[in-house]
């Protein structure tokens, strides 16, 4: 089946197939739970107090109902966007503030294959990429349900596509929407600047991503300033915010060290609900067997762009690094899904590995690979959505798997 769909001559209509099994799989049961999980107790929650002019939700200073937190510690852009997918839904049930979410995951998903098309200049080697990063369970999750790692993931992404095509503004501001939704995207910043500081000699563009992006961010505030806060209050907010993620000691049974990321050893458990003999779980999880090639997949990228001195398989690597490297030196608590934005590079990574490798010699390994992702992802997807399954299974799944067993 695989291979039939991989030859087909058409490559659109394989994009089209892809890109309506990863609407399907986002969208489905996105109303499930109707309640806040992990931490839409404070984004959800914030985004929902957006909605109703609520001034406190802005203060780091005010207390909040028990059992959910105003979020301050992150930029606003992400939870004003569920303010407005509520007041368009006319809904404040969870499908509202999870549906953005959920169009940004599949919008990925689609830039992933552009990306694809450009770094690669293979039109099989895309396709896989973007299929694989489609099952990739990690920003599957994400996707579905309300917290910022795939909007600045998304927006990223889209910035440096939009770079790429010379559209140098429009990726400016694409950053800035990026960091206005979570700052670990400027970790993306120096990636940014490398295909223009040393290939492109766009000296002067560059200023651009200088002046676009604080703008973007400060206009992301107006809310913010709208409700009466002043510009100090705003001043000593991002202070508040740089003392929170540089000074956060908090422990967690689900944190994890930045280098165990790679090898999806420690799954975030989001979500569970017990019946009589079955159990419901949400994790945060990536596809073990897509991580797992991954990891040799840009191995064998970072040789071969040494040896073959390719700048877009150089650009690959970095943009993998760029995102995972920096937490081994971050004083805070650290979570799986901070490895989001490393994942759709390991997934172009393994795309260009076995989109080369796709021919008649070696056209049966690829598609023995590539069925054992799709099988880890099936595995995987009833611990990915909250499907209640029967109590046994569920830990015979955590015996025969490293993820942590919270039982």
């Amino acid at each position: 089946m695989l291979e039939k769909i991989l030859l087909l001559k058409n490559p659109k209509y394989i994009l089209l197939l892809i890109l309506l099994l990863t609407a399907f799989l986002r969208l489905y049961r996105l109303d499930y739970p109707n309640k806040y999980i992990f931490d839409e107790v404070y984004h959800g929650f914030t985004a929902t107090e957006y909605l109703k002019g609520s001034k406190e939700a802005w203060e780091w200073w005010t207390k909040a109902p028990e059992g959910v937190a105003y979020e301050w510690t992150h930029p606003p852009l992400a939870k004003e966007i569920m303010t407005a997918s509520m007041f368009i839904t006319r809904s404040q049930d969870a499908w509202a503030w999870r549906l953005p979410a959920a169009l940004l995951g599949i919008l990925s998903v689609f830039v992933v294959y552009k990306l694809g098309l450009i770094l690669l200049k293979n039109n099989s080697s895309a396709l896989i990429a973007t299929f694989i990063f489609s099952i990739d369970g990690l920003n599957f999750v994400q996707s579905r349900i309300g917290m910022n790692d795939i909007y600045h993931v998304t927006f990223f992404l889209l910035s440096l596509l939009t770079l790429l095509n010379k559209r140098v503004i429009f990726s400016a501001i694409l950053f800035g929407l990026a960091i206005s939704s979570k700052w670990a995207a400027i970790y993306g910043l120096l990636f940014l600047f490398i295909p223009y500081l040393l290939f492109k000699q766009q000296y002067r563009k560059l200023t651009l991503f200088i002046i676009i992006p604080p703008l973007v961010y400060l206009t992301s505030y107006i809310p913010f300033f709208l409700h009466g806060h002043a510009l100090d209050q705003f001043i000593k907010l991002q202070q508040q915010m740089w003392w929170y993620h540089t000074g956060l000691k908090a422990a967690h049974d689900y944190a994890s060290p930045w280098w165990s990321w790679p090898l999806n050893l420690y799954p975030v458990w989001y979500f569970v609900d017990y019946q009589k003999d079955k159990i419901a779980n949400i994790f945060a999880s990536g596809n073990p067997p897509v991580f797992w090639f991954g990891i040799i997949a840009l191995i064998l990228t970072g040789w071969e762009a040494v040896k073959k001195r390719s700048f877009n398989l150089f650009l690959i690597l970095m943009g993998f690094l760029v995102f995972w490297l920096p937490w081994a030196i971050s004083p805070r608590i650290m979570f799986l899904y901070h490895y989001s934005p490393s994942v759709p590079f390991l997934t172009l990574a393994l795309g260009h590995q076995l989109g080369s490798r796709f021919d008649n010699k070696r056209k049966g390994m690829v598609l023995l690979l590539l069925s054992i992702m799709v099988a880890g992802f099936i595995l995987l997807f009833p611990f990915l959505t909250g499907m209640h399954i029967p109590s046994f299974l569920v830990h015979l799944f955590f015996l025969t798997n490293l993820t942590k067993n919270p039982f």
